[in-house]
């Protein structure tokens, strides 16, 4: 599932390698899972649906790009709990996911290759490489 990073990444990395900022790495990347493109103000899960055991999930990442495809792979599985309702919910569609920081700021988003429908004692389970965050070349 690739993604395209957020505005404020790019802009971070830019004045990091070409003018005065300075960039430092967040301390701790969660996985978050919405129901609309989060680029496009996407609302995440925990905030429109009644799902009370939904909860962003950390993600880590192998220490290398691949210098072939331009991208850094999560390099662990990665759990969302089953479903639980809280006051009636029904099963809602998961169609986006985000990398954010550990202060909740959007670093990278990306649409899955496929809508997941969330069912009331289902989990969701992402495999080892099934997110990945890419850089294309353009020179």
């Amino acid at each position: 599932m690739s993604s395209g990073l957020s505005n404020l990444a790019i802009e971070s990395m830019l004045n990091h390698m070409f003018a005065t900022g300075t960039y430092s790495k967040p301390a701790g990347h969660k996985l978050h899972l919405h129901v609309a493109d989060p680029h496009a103000s996407g609302a995440e899960v925990d905030v429109v649906v009644d799902d009370t055991a939904y909860a962003e999930q950390t993600i880590t990442f192998d220490d290398e790009g691949d210098t072939a495809d331009k991208r850094v792979y999560n390099d662990a599985l990665i759990t969302f709990p089953a479903v639980v309702y809280g006051t009636g919910a029904a099963a809602y569609d998961v169609t986006h996911w985000s990398v954010q920081d550990g202060s909740g700021v959007l670093m990278a988003a990306g649409p899955l290759p496929t809508t997941v429908t969330r069912n009331a004692g289902e989990p969701m389970a992402l495999n080892i490489g099934a997110i990945y965050i890419e850089l294309e070349r353009t020179a």
